[in-house]
């Protein structure tokens, strides 16, 4: 993904979420990027976490793929719902992605928001 993909999914995000977007973390094989975090997000134990968090986050593989079961389609993204937040991991290849972290108020409608977030990583 490009610099510019990024840019535009941080866009999209913050006028879908506003307020409740609360972090953009970017990743490859080796290494992750925090592409936005909002201000009480950021403290030093979610800087500490980062790293084994990411760690899990790459070897996390889909509970469906095509070749189990071929019916339901490709994975576009994996979500969880946590008490306080929402986090979105949209696995661009095998060892690449973005996980975006939202309020959990934000939940609502959100297939559509993966199917937008969605258009952007793949430059639709």
């Amino acid at each position: 993904m490009t610099d510019e993909q990024y840019q535009e999914l941080l866009q999209l995000v913050r006028d879908r979420a506003g307020d409740a977007f609360r972090a953009a973390i970017a990743y490859d094989e080796s290494d992750w990027s925090v592409l936005y975090i909002r201000e009480d997000v950021a403290t030093p134990d979610l800087r500490d976490a980062l790293d084994p968090l990411t760690e899990r986050t790459r070897i996390r593989d889909p509970v469906v793929t095509p070749d189990l079961y071929d019916e339901i389609g490709e994975t576009q993204a994996a979500v969880e719902l946590h008490e306080k937040a929402a986090l979105i991991h949209f696995r661009e290849t095998s060892d690449h992605g973005v996980v975006v972290s939202l309020d959990r108020e934000i939940a609502q409608g959100l297939g559509n928001f993966v199917n937008r977030c969605k258009g952007v990583l793949s430059g639709d």
